[in-house]
């Protein structure tokens, strides 16, 4: 007879901003839809969490990290959302386009645009779900 693994451990430990409002939202929407417990959230705000891992601080806060559990591989940015994606069968739809897209080269281009234009509020810059952007003087 075979046993199976425990379904609570979690696979996929998810490095992500917490500084971020969209980062720390979406993370919100993925644990909803983790019905598995596959992942493992952990803000790179937190210095001894970086250290534990091993993950440079300022590449964090360019890419979003991921360690893969059974093995310890680690992948960054778009390679972090394809093991997200697979993780949950609710986004196995899009496996496919992701993956084209990093093999046609365009996936990890659009991860960082993407990620050089998100905006970043310290501790205390928001309210709930709602963050306050002060309007910008013209010129």
């Amino acid at each position: 007879m075979r046993l199976n693994k425990s379904s609570k451990r979690p696979k996929v430990i998810i490095f992500y901003d917490s500084y971020c409002p969209v980062c720390s939202k979406s993370m919100r929407i993925l644990a909803k839809l983790d019905t598995g417990d596959k992942f493992q959230y952990e803000t790179i705000r937190d210095n001894q969490i970086l250290e534990r891992y091993h993950i440079n601080k300022e590449e964090a806060e360019k890419r979003m990290h991921t360690i893969r559990l059974k093995d310890r591989k680690m992948e960054t940015g778009i390679f972090s959302v394809l093991r997200i994606m697979k993780q949950i069968p609710f986004f196995w739809v899009l496996v496919p386009f992701i993956q084209l897209s990093i093999w046609a080269g365009a996936g990890p281009g659009l991860y960082d645009w993407l990620a050089d234009r998100r905006t970043i509020l310290p501790i205390g810059g928001c309210d709930g779900d709602s963050c306050s952007i002060p309007k910008q003087k013209s010129r």
